[in-house]
């Protein structure tokens, strides 16, 4: 039997907030930011920041509410705030204190992943791009757990919004090599995003990322036999960079965070190559693009809701197609290599999907990259 991925469990962030509160509380923190280093008017300033919040589109329509692990945004008492004491430093914490953070909080995710009394898989693969240490939370566990002699930990680090493909390739080629492994290899997500917003940055393209990222945390497992649970089966796997893209998205490590750029060019680069993409990914799997766009369902990483909409469009796909990946980006918000795997939960478990039904799978990233995979659901 192909590879097949199952087991799918999430943790929720401790905070799920209603999108317009975090909105309100960002606009607060640019204004207050802004004016502790420049002379101007806190009412005014604000008022401005949020208008060019409003005209990106993502309000509660598009996106209801986003998880957040960190208690800020839940107040606005700044001498109190954990990563964004603004009155204190304009534009948060910098590099140093988010890592103590994202250590901190995800050495608790994995303890809660594995408890005590749940043995440790023979294989961890920890994807993250928003927060890394070394040791690694996940490398921390093994050693409690003195389990260093028969667990294996690999970092999929800092590729963005795909990771979750590398990350099965990743899987996959492991237990193609140990022909004898047949025990689950674990794939853990675990993305801080908001840990990086930056309330000096009021530019539209920044305003942007800090109202679609929320934080998120997931594993599931890869065998290589059939799990005799529901599962997807990998039919094909493909990851391409798009010619002379670089330019067009990063996600770079700066003093005091992560930091994001992203062109005005990346729907149409994405738009010219999708469909020679599809065709090569469903030539792999034996089957026509037509055959695949028709019959298949879409999990598409929502990068935002106009890249939802580029898809449909493009492709001529139905709602129905879509509506997992629109449901996970307005429940959730944008979780970077955690949204992937969060909407194949949601298909898993939806009956709508049905057995042996088809999955498109997309994501997009630094690159620019389009990765992407073709499953079959199985129960």
């Amino acid at each position: 039997m192909p590879h097949a991925l199952s087991d799918f469990r999430h943790i929720r962030p401790h905070h799920e907030i209603d999108q317009d509160q975090i909105i309100d509380w960002l606009a607060e923190a640019h204004a207050l930011a802004e004016s502790m280093t420049k002379s101007v008017e806190l009412e005014t300033f604000r008022s401005m920041i949020k208008e060019k919040f409003a005209k990106l589109g993502l309000s509660k329509e598009r996106i209801e509410k986003r998880g957040i692990h960190m208690s800020d945004p839940l107040h606005k008492d700044w001498s109190r705030m954990e990563i964004f004491p603004i009155e204190e430093t304009p534009h948060g914490h910098g590099f140093t204190e988010k890592s103590h953070f994202y250590d901190r909080e995800v050495t608790r995710i994995f303890e809660r992943f594995y408890p005590d009394d749940k043995h440790l898989p023979s294989h961890m693969i920890h994807v993250t791009c928003t927060g890394y240490v070394a040791p690694s939370p996940a490398q921390k566990l093994v050693s409690l757990r003195k389990a260093g002699e028969r667990t294996t930990v690999t970092h999929a680090y800092h590729m963005g919004c795909y990771g979750s493909i590398p990350a099965i390739r990743m899987a996959s080629g492991y237990t193609s090599l140990n022909a004898s492994c047949l025990k689950p290899i674990d794939i853990i997500h675990t993305e801080l995003c908001t840990l990086h917003m930056h309330p000096l940055k009021h530019s539209s393209e920044q305003l942007l990322v800090q109202s679609l990222f929320g934080d998120g945390f997931i594993k599931y497992s890869l065998t290589a036999q059939s799990p005799g649970e529901p599962h997807l089966k990998i039919m094909a796997l493909r990851e391409e960079v798009i010619p002379e893209s670089s330019h067009c998205m990063t996600w770079g490590c700066g003093e005091k965070g992560f930091n994001m750029t992203l062109s005005k060019d990346v729907p149409v680069r994405i738009s010219k190559s999708i469909h020679s993409y599809l065709e090569r990914l469903s030539g792999s799997a034996g089957i026509s693009v037509e055959e695949l766009i028709q019959d298949s369902f879409f999990a598409v990483h929502p990068g935002g809701p106009k890249i939802l909409q580029q898809i449909q469009d493009l492709l001529g796909l139905q709602p129905y197609q879509m509506q997992h990946s629109v449901d996970v980006l307005k429940n959730y918000g944008n979780m970077s290599s955690a949204t992937l795997p969060h909407i194949w939960e949601r298909m898993l478990k939806d009956p709508k999907v049905p057995k042996k039904g088809r999955i498109v799978s997309l994501a997009f990233g630094p690159g620019l990259n389009i990765a992407g995979g073709l499953f079959e659901k199985g129960a």
